[in-house]
């Protein structure tokens, strides 16, 4: 991907004839709600042309590596982290630690939603949604660890996270170049959004400020943000784990 400088320009993120309403005041940064959103912005937005289809959204989800424990006799635990780290620091006695994607197990385990057409899942992951669907079972419940940085980086801001929520940070001023147009990336690491910043503030020659705008947005949110389209092109977000965690889940889903 190549770094872009925003900046205050507008872009063209949606066709605004199908929209109806005049919204040439918003920029690229306005597809993300964040925590920092005033109570009254875009309040009431829903578009049909902006929300995006569970396949489209599966596909985002894709692209973010997630860790689970694996007891003796095949069960996968309740918790699945977006660390490697955390993840193998949980395991305990004979547990091991697999990987997978977050598509794989978001709205089949942890929704609750069921699974759409995609890859075969992980065995542990086929069971555990087999043991959901059986009748008069309790359903256990599933949820989502964010890294300890990222909850660290989270609490640092007073940004209150519903359990099983995962924070994601994004810098003002960045977007990277894609096949169709500028997207907006959302770091699931507040370093790798700093980091990314930076790089662009050398590249421009340092015109940017020293430090960037972090804004925080929460997983839950956009989520629902992209099922009902209540942010104008929300199509062109884009989720990123850290190196790290992507490298590790490569190498072990091989």
């Amino acid at each position: 991907f190549v770094l872009l400088f925003v900046g205050s320009s507008l872009l063209p993120i949606f066709d605004m004839a199908q929209q109806g309403r005049d919204m040439t005041d918003l920029s690229i940064a306005d597809s993300v709600v964040t925590r920092q959103d005033a109570p009254e912005k875009l309040k009431g937005f829903e578009s049909k042309y902006d929300s995006l289809s569970r396949a489209a959204i599966q596909e985002k989800l894709n692209a973010i590596p997630v860790f689970y424990t694996v007891d003796e006799g095949g069960t996968i635990g309740s918790n699945i982290y977006l660390s490697y780290v955390d993840a193998t620091s949980a395991a305990a006695g004979s547990s091991t630690v697999k990987a997978t994607t977050l598509d794989q197990v978001m709205y089949p385990l942890i929704l609750k939603r069921g699974r759409m057409r995609m890859a075969p899942p992980p065995k542990e992951v086929s069971q555990a949604e087999e043991a959901l669907r059986e009748e008069g079972s309790e359903p256990r419940t599933f949820k989502l660890v964010p890294s300890t940085t990222a909850q660290k980086d989270a609490n640092e801001l007073n940004i209150g996270l519903t359990d099983g929520d995962v924070p994601l940070y994004i810098s003002d001023k960045l977007a990277f170049a894609g096949s169709k147009g500028p997207t907006v990336p959302l770091f699931l690491e507040k370093a790798d959004a700093i980091t990314s910043y930076n790089r662009l503030r050398d590249s421009s020659g340092k015109k940017l400020p020293e430090q960037p705008n972090i804004r925080v947005a929460t997983l839950l949110d956009e989520l629902t943000s992209m099922e009902k389209g209540t942010r104008p092109g929300v199509s062109q977000l884009v989720f990123y784990g850290a190196v790290e965690d992507l490298l590790k889940a490569s190498e072990m889903i091989q």
